[in-house]
């Protein structure tokens, strides 16, 4: 794994040089993104060469990489320091931290893929309560498949309802 320099977001509203690449899915980036000047190209589909060659990555006009919190980031910067880009930085904490720290954001009209899960997973715990109390005992499963799933996704960082929700039609770009 390579070094990635990091930068913080407080920092980022003071630089006025460079290209900020958004590597989150579509559904992410139309819920919120950076007001500023930046490219989006979701991380499953960025060639990280081809990228680099076409908006002419340089010492003077580095490369910062944003994602939701950073884990996706840090994936593109490998692949642009292995198509050999050099002046590469992660911004540490994603768009959660731009927002926190008042870099200006711009809000869509979709509900988060973040929120939808959080939705789904607390309908599925409630119904399995009210089934298991109501009807049999055996809905209370429910309830407790979704917290192993929250659970699997807490460790791992991924999540198979997130990735269900995101193939619905109104998740979809266009």
């Amino acid at each position: 794994m390579t070094d990635i320099a990091k930068i913080s977001a407080v920092q980022m509203k003071s630089i006025h040089k460079g290209l900020i690449l958004d590597v989150r899915t579509d559904l992410e980036h139309r819920a919120v993104a950076l007001t500023a000047a930046h490219k989006h190209v979701p991380l499953d589909t960025l060639d990280a060469a081809q990228f680099a060659a076409d908006h002419a990555v340089t010492a003077q006009k580095p490369l910062y990489i944003l994602c939701r919190s950073g884990m996706r980031a840090a994936k593109a910067a490998e692949a642009f320091a292995a198509a050999g880009v050099e002046d590469i930085y992660v911004i540490d904490g994603g768009i959660t931290a731009c927002e926190n720290c008042g870099m200006p954001v711009k809000t869509g009209d979709v509900i988060s893929l973040e929120r939808q899960v959080r939705i789904a997973v607390g309908v599925f715990v409630l119904v399995g309560l009210i089934l298991g109390t109501y009807m049999h005992p055996a809905f209370y499963l429910l309830a407790a498949f979704m917290g192993a799933g929250l659970i699997f996704a807490g460790v791992t960082d991924r999540c198979g309802m997130a990735l269900m929700l995101a193939k619905l039609p109104f998740n979809k770009v266009g």
